[in-house]
């Protein structure tokens, strides 16, 4: 019998259909006392939905997308990649955030570093207006000033994401995953962490002064590879290997990630979909939170 999809308000562009990736990383509490997904809307006949973005350079995004700011203008995403240091891993601590600036318009050096040649900024979508988050902020962090933070007391189309893009390529071969920290309370208990690649970037542009990658397709068949990974209230460290993602999709072709080619990261909350009786699976309105510190290669 086949099984049918309803959409409800799915407003953003970059869409993509894909499984989510096996829990095989490794996560560990947090004993500090002191510490307190292409644009969503496309679900699978599980319920699922795909949460990944893709990147222009600095700016902000709604929908999953960002763009404008740092390094936008049409060319090749990965013409010339940075290379990231063994010695020199960090990403974001959010802490030299200065409390006042709107966070789309905030950006800052890759791990802090005032001599990186590259920026990060961080970007959030979800189901409210122009796709954005009912909450998007600096909140507390993991024994930190400040993370990243969305929420959403009733989220009812799909969920929601936040992330970082990059004013750059990244070529992070040299060393072996990414980690972070994270908290909060999803719908299903976890999040998805996608990694949008210059192999996953379509070479079409969506629009004028897209920058273009390698992939022959668009949003719904270049799929940038995914990591599940459960959410509790605690603060909890999940560290993943390049091996541990759940491969890419190139239009057609796989792609497992190595650490090159990195244009964006960024973590997704997927509401529950149901089938009513007719088969249409649709989404339950749930609330969610979900909280992000302290990301560095490893």
């Amino acid at each position: 019998m086949a099984i049918g999809f309803r959409f409800l308000g799915f407003a953003a562009a970059l869409t993509a259909l894909g499984a989510s990736a096996t829990l095989t990383g490794c996560t560990s509490g947090d004993d500090d006392d002191d510490s307190s997904a292409n644009a969503a809307g496309t679900a699978s006949s599980a319920g699922t939905t795909a949460s990944a973005g893709t990147s222009n350079g600095a700016g902000s995004a709604a929908g999953g997308s960002s763009s404008g700011g740092g390094a936008t203008g049409a060319g090749t995403v990965c013409a010339s990649p940075v290379v990231v240091k063994a010695d020199a891993p960090g990403i974001a601590d959010f802490d030299n955030y200065d409390g006042a600036t709107e966070l789309s318009m905030w950006n800052f050096p890759l791990g802090g570093d005032k001599a990186s040649s590259v920026l990060a900024g961080p970007f959030g979508y979800g189901d409210r207006e122009n796709n954005a988050p009912e909450t998007f902020e600096m909140a507390e962090g993991n024994d930190s000033k400040y993370s990243l933070r969305i929420a959403d007391t009733m989220a009812e189309k799909f969920g929601g994401g936040e992330g970082l893009w990059l004013s750059a390529c990244l070529d992070a071969t040299a060393l072996h995953g990414i980690s972070f920290w994270v908290r909060g309370n999803t719908p299903k208990g976890e999040s998805v962490m996608t990694l949008s690649m210059g192999e996953t970037t379509p070479s079409t542009p969506a629009k004028a002064g897209d920058k273009t990658g390698s992939c022959k397709g668009d949003a719904m068949t270049c799929i940038g590879p995914k990591f599940t990974f459960p959410v509790t209230d605690a603060w909890t460290e999940v560290k993943v290997a390049w091996a541990d993602f759940n491969p890419g999709d190139a239009a057609g072709g796989g792609v497992t990630p190595d650490g090159r080619n990195i244009t964006q990261v960024q973590f997704g909350v997927e509401l529950n979909w149901v089938p009513d009786d007719a088969g249409v699976y649709a989404p339950v309105p749930a609330p969610y939170e979900l909280a992000v510190d302290s990301l560095s290669f490893y």
